[in-house]
C-alpha cells in the first residue's frame, strides 16, 4: 500500500538537491559581456612599440554591437585599437562568440622608465567595459655575454678529434650578432659550428635573453708532443666581450714507421739462398712503442727471419736497424715478389710494401757456360778430324 512521504522529508530533499547540483558542478552559466587581455600589467623596452592583445567576449547575449576607445592613456604615446591587423572604432559580438583585437602603444622618444596607466573602454547600449592596462618602461639591461660549457678540459691523442660543447647567451636587453674567435698554440685551428650542425660559423644572431649552443673543434698537428695546452674561446658584440678558457690534454703516442737503409723498400735474393736485407725501424710519435714485434708475409715454400724480431722500447723520435734475413724458395722462378714487412705495437700495427728481386743462382750460370763450351770443341774437334774425307 503507498504511503506519502512525511512533509519535514520533503523539505530536506528539496534543500539537499541545489547543493548536491553545485557539488556535482552545475554552476549558474556565465552571461554577458567581458573585454579582458591576459597581460593587464607588462614590461617593455624603451623606444619600442608595444602590442597588447584584447578580447572582447558574448556569453549566451544577443548580438552587441561596441564603441572602441581609450579614453584614458599615458601623455605623449599614441594608442591605437586594432582588429584583423587595421585601426577599428568599434565590434559585433555574436552570441557564444569572442573578437580578438590589439591596443597598439606607440611611446614617445621621451619617454622614461617607469609606469604608464592606460584605460581601454567598450560601449554598447546598456553595456561599459573598462580595461586598465598598464606599461612599465624599465631601464635597459646592460650588455652582457656569457659562455658556459660542461667540460672546460679534455684529453686524448695528437690524432684525436678534440670539441668542446659551450653556449653563448645574450644577457642583455637587445638582439645582438655574436662574432667568435679563439687563441689556440701555434699551428692549432679552431672551427665553430652550431650544434649538431656542420656549416662552420664566425658569428651567430642571438635574441635578447635568449642563448645557443655551439661546438668548437681543435685540429693538433700529428706531431704535437704531450702535454698540457691552453686555449680561449672569445666572444664579441659592439658593446660586449666574454672570454672562455679550455684546457686540452694530450697524451703521447708512439707512431711507427718501416723502411729499407737509405729510403729504398726493394731488394735482391737468388733461390735458396739466404739474403740479408737492412731495415729500418721508426718511432715518429711522441711517446716510447713498447713490445714492437716484427713480422712478414712472403710466398709460400719462403723463409724469412728477423734480427732482433723484438724491441723491448722504442724511444719517441727513436730508430733501430733490424736485419731482415730472407731465403725464397728452391722452386721460386725469376722475376719480381711483393712482400709486406709489419710492426705491431699494442693497438698500433704499421706495415710496408717491399719488392724483392729474384736471380738465377750464378752457380747454374757456370754450368751453363761450362756446356756451351764443350760443345764447341766437340763440334772443332770434330771438324779438324773428319773435315778431310
Amino acid at each position: 500500500m503507498f504511503r506519502p512521504l512525511p512533509v519535514v522529508l520533503i523539505v530536506l530533499l528539496s534543500a539537499a538537491l541545489p547543493s548536491a547540483a553545485r557539488a556535482a558542478g552545475d554552476e549558474p552559466p556565465i552571461t554577458g559581456f567581458y573585454l579582458t587581455t591576459r597581460y593587464p600589467a607588462m614590461t617593455v623596452r624603451a623606444g619600442e612599440t608595444t602590442t597588447v592583445d584584447l578580447s572582447l567576449r558574448n556569453f549566451r547575449e544577443p548580438p552587441q554591437e561596441f564603441a572602441l576607445s581609450v579614453p584614458v592613456k599615458a601623455d605623449g604615446w599614441n594608442a591605437t585599437i586594432l582588429g584583423g591587423g587595421q585601426p577599428v572604432a568599434a565590434a559585433m559580438v555574436a552570441p557564444g562568440g569572442s573578437e580578438s583585437l590589439q591596443l597598439r602603444l606607440e611611446p614617445p622618444s621621451s619617454a622614461a622608465p617607469g609606469d604608464y596607466k592606460f584605460m581601454v573602454e567598450a560601449k554598447g547600449g546598456d553595456t561599459d567595459l573598462k580595461l586598465p592596462v598598464t606599461v612599465t618602461i624599465g631601464k635597459e639591461l646592460p650588455a652582457k655575454l656569457k659562455l658556459t660549457t660542461s667540460f672546460p678540459s679534455i684529453r686524448g691523442t695528437a690524432t684525436t678529434a678534440f670539441k668542446f660543447r659551450v653556449g653563448v647567451a645574450n644577457d642583455s636587453g637587445r638582439d645582438a650578432t655574436i662574432n667568435l674567435s679563439a687563441d689556440a698554440p701555434k699551428d692549432f685551428q679552431v672551427t665553430f659550428t652550431e650544434a649538431y650542425g656542420t656549416q662552420q660559423i664566425t658569428s651567430l644572431p642571438i635574441e635578447a635573453g635568449k642563448s645557443k649552443d655551439i661546438e668548437a673543434s681543435v685540429s693538433v698537428p700529428r706531431e704535437t708532443t704531450a702535454g698540457n695546452y691552453k686555449i680561449t674561446l672569445h666572444a664579441k658584440t659592439e658593446q660586449a666581450s666574454q672570454d672562455l678558457p679550455l684546457t686540452m690534454t694530450i697524451v703521447g703516442q708512439p707512431r711507427l714507421s718501416l723502411t729499407g737503409e737509405g729510403g729504398r723498400l726493394s731488394g735482391e735474393a737468388y733461390a735458396g739462398q739466404p739474403s740479408q736485407l737492412t731495415v729500418v725501424l721508426r718511432n715518429d710519435g711522441s711517446e716510447a712503442a713498447r713490445d714492437v714485434s716484427l713480422s712478414a708475409s712472403t710466398p709460400e715454400g719462403w723463409k724469412s727471419e728477423f734480427d732482433p724480431k723484438e724491441i723491448a722500447s722504442l724511444p719517441a723520435r727513436g730508430t733501430q736497424s733490424v736485419k731482415w734475413t730472407l731465403t725464397p724458395s728452391e722452386r721460386a722462378i725469376a722475376g719480381d715478389y711483393q712482400m709486406t714487412m709489419r710492426a705491431a705495437s699494442g693497438g698500433l700495427d704499421e706495415s710496408a710494401n717491399f719488392r724483392i728481386t729474384v736471380l738465377t743462382s750464378t752457380l747454374w750460370g757456370s754450368v751453363g757456360v761450362a756446356i756451351i763450351a764443350i760443345a764447341l770443341l766437340v763440334v772443332v774437334f770434330a771438324v779438324g778430324r773428319f773435315g778431310r774425307r
